[in-house]
């Protein structure tokens, strides 16, 4: 198939190798950086982007088939990238994006009912706690008497 000849498991003759594992371990790492990064996981991003920081305008054909050790690591980092991708788009979708408008006014309604209750009993629980403590400073009794009868530290 091929007119070169392999001596010891390495090429002679031809052009070098450009896309060796080292480099593809790092393109992968890189390719897996992209959600978190927010750039849209595609070829075309992952082969300008490659071009731009190593230098090297591999096309997605190489990318996507080269194998190493009977693995395609650029291929099998752009499927989690892409996945991961799809996780962090459906995370950040509304909970309610396909409901209709009367539905969701009906949440909000009953939201709004609900803050307002208790809003309500926040501020009597307020109310309480303060008449609570105006009747303790209004007392004339030394608090030590009030704690168990203990007599006051000296």
């Amino acid at each position: 198939m091929s007119n070169e000849k392999e001596v010891n498991g390495s090429r002679k003759g031809g052009r070098k190798e450009v896309l060796t594992l080292e480099l593809a371990k790092k393109i992968a790492a890189f390719i897996r950086r992209l959600p978190d990064a927010e750039v849209p996981v595609t070829w075309k991003n992952i082969e300008v982007h490659v071009a731009k920081r190593f230098q090297i305008k591999p096309k997605r054909n190489v990318l996507a088939t080269k194998e190493w050790n009977g693995r395609r690591l650029i291929w099998e980092a752009y499927d989690e990238a892409v996945q991961v991708e799809k996780r962090l788009q459906r995370q950040n979708t509304s909970k309610y994006a396909d409901s209709s408008r009367a539905a969701l006014r009906a949440r909000i309604t009953a939201l709004e009912a609900k803050i307002l209750s208790l809003q309500t009993e926040l501020n009597a629980t307020r109310e309480r706690q303060y008449d609570e403590l105006c009747v303790l400073w209004a007392r004339n009794t030394p608090l030590h008497k009030l704690l168990d009868d203990q007599p006051p530290p000296s």
